[in-house]
């Protein structure tokens, strides 16, 4: 007698791809009571900061404005911008080792390079949306301003649509910098630390060396102020793609890194 038998339908989670892993940290990332914060501050802050450069910077007198960039001072908000998107970067996964939840979100997606990929997608998503949202807010914000009182750019002029784009593009860069140290660290207070060191105070502590290369312009935030975020070149920095290149460069690495560890080590 033959017996037959019947092979029943592959398993949930045979199925379960980055679509899957992706709408997963997507409902994660709205749960996140700390996102809407943090969302609200990246914008109404960058925005703040900018009204504040702008409306000093339009009492200075005419010969002031020698070699004046426009488009650079009205993202000057973007400062604030960058740590607040890089906290949010950090805090999508520490969050989960803080509460413990990481476990069932590994337990519901086993293979780790693929949960990994998941999280950055969205995390990568949602900071280029509020990035570029949050640039271009920041500077029409801040010719409004300057009109009539400095020299003023429109999108039209030469370098400043690919200054805008990059800078909120740069922003998302920020946001994966921070989930990747986050995911190293898998300690809030560490991973925070660890970004506003790299990110805000190398410069400060690599600037006596200013005369010996400028080491201190590869520093993230160096990148995105003086070239990323420029269009009047300023000497001995970056061009800004170079600059974007070197971030992505950085992103890459440290994503790299987290994705070794996060295979190896137990939740």
């Amino acid at each position: 007698m033959t017996s037959v038998v019947h092979l029943g339908a592959p398993s949930d989670r045979s199925r379960y791809g980055a679509a899957q892993a992706v709408r997963a940290e997507l409902s994660k990332l709205r749960s996140l009571r700390s996102t809407k914060w943090t969302m609200l501050v990246v914008v109404a802050g960058s925005l703040l900061l900018t009204f504040l450069a702008t409306n000093h910077i339009q009492r200075h007198g005419p010969g002031a404005f020698n070699g004046f960039d426009p488009t650079n001072q009205s993202l000057t908000g973007m400062a604030l911008g960058s740590l607040a998107i890089g906290v949010l970067g950090v805090l999508t996964i520490t969050g989960e080792y803080g509460s413990g939840t990481i476990r069932s979100s590994l337990a519901a997606t086993p293979r780790r390079t693929l949960f990994l990929t998941g999280k950055a997608m969205v995390v990568g998503a949602v900071t280029l949306v509020v990035g570029e949202v949050m640039t271009f807010a920041c500077f029409f914000l801040g010719q409004g301003i300057l009109k009539g009182q400095a020299p003023t750019a429109t999108i039209g002029q030469s370098g400043v649509l690919e200054a805008l784009v990059l800078s909120g593009a740069y922003m998302a860069l920020l946001g994966l910098f921070g989930l990747g140290l986050g995911l190293v660290i898998r300690n809030t207070a560490g991973a925070l630390t660890a970004y506003v060191g790299i990110t805000f105070l190398l410069p400060v502590v690599l600037q006596p060396l200013q005369a010996h290369g400028n080491p201190g312009r590869f520093a993230p935030e160096q990148i995105l102020a003086n070239s990323v975020a420029t269009v009047v070149h300023q000497s001995g920095q970056l061009a800004p793609a170079t600059g974007f290149l070197w971030m992505v460069f950085y992103c890459a690495f440290v994503l790299i890194i987290a994705n070794m560890l996060l295979a190896r080590r137990d939740a």
